[in-house]
Order: structure tokens, then sequence, then C-alpha cells
């Protein structure tokens, strides 16, 4: 591990529900949640759909982002569900990436709302990078009025744990010397990279902390989690060796909803597809493309996964269109299907590609219609 080497992870916290509150204050202090769509809630109707993100009252309840919103309402009958605005969301994204950029030398967006930032030469300590951590804080809360947490650390892994560490609001430092007494008592699932599958298998394992891994037998780990199990037992002892690097435009764009336990129901099938059509939508915002090509992937109670395309014949940006697509495919894909072992679905994946950047003022398909009308 490189004793030089200093990495920031800044994290937005709670990002679309603090925006929220920030634009309404009479929402401060309540439990909010923002949803992936808008939903409305009449009497004896069960609400549909996932949280997106949640305020920390709201997380005092239980209630945490992907959670479907019936189970969030009956946590907490007094959850204040609003429905995503992404334009906003997207705008505040690029005044934070861009106050991020104007402390830093180099920022590797990970998301809509969390970073990496190497500091740069002139940033030679910790001390140092603690300074330029705290003025990212007050610079971002002093233009977009919410707040951030920030890790700093040796690598991009304890610097991810390290921002999650005192949240909201939070600053912890890790330093080269401090790894070992941070990490080594932390649960092993804080482990960025380990899934609830991975954890099972960990605990058989009798690992429950992040030291319990780094004593790990690297052969009894190979054995049961293969070559990711080794990055993760790489990642407990303090190991990283990534550079953060400028953010590049992704090639494609994808997002799943899985089910609580597979299904056939049609309702819930068409929401997952909703549900994962509106999370592209968001990022594909963030990155400001526009797209031609649709891919719907669909894993079965087996395990087994089939997929399907469909190209657009012009650039779009259109949610409705990704929407429609997604389901003529799964549509097509299921009559298709006669394995009765496919009758239920365990994760509905939506996906976009041939994507572009379009330039201010460049004519699209979207832009043409709406001149028509």
């Amino acid at each position: 591990m490189d004793d030089q080497k200093i990495v920031m992870h800044i994290d937005m916290d709670s990002f679309f529900a603090s925006v929220e509150m920030r634009d309404r204050p009479d929402l401060a202090g309540k439990p909010v949640v923002v949803c992936s769509r808008t939903y409305s809630f009449k009497e004896n109707e069960v609400p549909r759909g996932v949280v997106s993100a949640a305020s920390y009252p709201a997380r005092k309840f239980g209630i945490h982002s992907a959670m479907p919103v019936s189970k969030a309402q009956k946590l907490c009958p007094e959850t204040i569900f609003l429905p995503m605005r992404k334009e906003l969301y997207q705008e505040v994204s690029k005044n934070v990436m861009a106050i991020i950029g104007k402390h830093v030398s180099v920022v590797q967006r990970a998301s809509i709302d969390e970073a990496y930032a190497d500091p740069g030469e002139d940033v030679r300590t910790y001390e140092e990078a603690e300074k330029t951590a705290l003025a990212i804080k007050n610079e971002i809360y002093g233009a977009e009025r919410i707040t951030c947490s920030v890790g700093i650390g040796p690598n991009r892994t304890i610097a991810k744990i390290a921002s999650g560490f005192q949240k909201p609001d939070g600053l912890t430092v890790v330093r080269p010397e401090n790894v070992r007494d941070f990490l080594d008592p932390l649960p092993v699932g804080k482990l960025p990279g380990v899934g609830s599958k991975t954890l099972a298998v960990m605990n058989e394992m009798g690992i429950l902390t992040v030291g319990d891994l780094a004593g790990s037998s690297a052969p009894d780990i190979f054995d049961r989690l293969g070559k990711g199990g080794l990055v993760l037992r790489d990642a407990a002892l303090g190991i990283d060796n990534r550079i953060v690097t400028e953010t590049k435009d992704p090639k494609s764009v994808s997002r799943y909803y899985t089910f609580d336990k597979p299904t056939g129901e049609e309702s819930l099938l068409m929401l997952g597809i909703d549900i994962a059509a509106e999370d592209v939508d968001t990022s594909l915002r963030s990155y400001g493309f526009y797209f031609k090509t649709v891919t719907i992937n669909v894993i079965f109670s087996d395990y087994t996964m089939v997929s399907r395309s469909v190209s657009h014949p012009v650039f779009s940006k259109d949610v409705g269109l990704i929407r429609r697509y997604a389901k003529d495919l799964f549509r097509e894909l299921m009559e298709k299907e006669t394995d009765p072992k496919h009758r239920k679905i365990r994760r509905i994946s939506v996906g976009v590609s041939a994507l572009k950047k379009i330039m201010p003022g460049q004519m699209t398909f979207d832009n043409f219609w709406k001149n028509l009308l």
C-alpha cells in the first residue's frame, strides 16, 4: 500500500430527498421518501413502486432505497411520498461535480450523487486533504444548501467506506497507519461488493467482520467465492490498486429490478420494467445522453437468462419510448418461451446503448415533434 497515495470519496447525503427538503423547508425533520415514479395513494389501494431515496428521519423506521413503497408505508404511515424531479437532480449534480473539480486534480464520477477524487500533487498530507474536503463540503452547502459526507484514505475502497462512516454531513480520515484499526472491527457486509449471497457464504465460513476476512485462507475463499472473493479479501487487507481517473462516457446504461420472490404476475412484471426504465432514464439524464437501442434481459427462477434488443431509427431521450420498447420486447420474449420452468421471473433488466451526447441546439427526434405541436 502506497503511504503517499490519498483518495477522497464524496457522497451526497440522501441526495434526492435532501434536494426536495431544501426546496420545501416545511419537510425538515419529517420522514420523506422520493419515489421512482409519481403515485396516487387512494384509500384501500396498495401503493405501487420502489423507494429511490429516504430522508434520515424515514430511515429510522427502517425505510431504505429499493424497498417497495407499500412496505415503506406500512413501516411509517406518516411518510411523505414525493415523485422524482430528475432534471432538477441532474442540475444540482452538475453543480456539485463542478465544485469538487475546482478543489482537486481529478474527479471520477461514480453516480449522480457520488464521486472519487484525487486531490493532486499539491496536497501532500492528510491534514491538507482534510482542509480540501472541508472546503468542498462548505462550498457545496453554500451553493446548494445540501450536505455531503467525505471519506479520505489511501485507496478507493477505504475512502468509500469512510464516507459512510459518519453520515450525514460527515468527514472521516483514515491514515495508512490506522487502516487495520479502522477496517478490522467492521461487519464484513460493509465492504463494497459484498452482496446478500456473498455475505451468506462468508457467514457460513465464520467470517463476520472485515478482520475475519483479512485473516482467512486465500484458497478457502477462492474455493467458495472464486476470483471475486479474492478481490474482496484484498480489500479487507487494505489492498486496492485502482487509480482515480477522469470519468469516461459509458457505452451503455442498464438497471435491473429484482423481485422479492420469483413471480409470473403480469402487473408486477410490468412494474419492474417501469422502475428499471425510470432508473435508466435518471442515469441517461445525469450523463446528458440520447439512445437508439433498448435491451431487456430476463433471469428466470432457475437462473437461466435470455435477452432481446431493438433499435430506434433516430436518437431519443424519451423514457416512455424505453418503457414501450422494453415491454414489447418482454412480451415477444415470453410468447416464444415454452419451458414450464420459466413461468416465474427473478429479475428484469432494462438497458440502452448506441449512446450519443447531443450538443445544445442540435435537432433530435424528440425536439422535431415538439416543434410540430
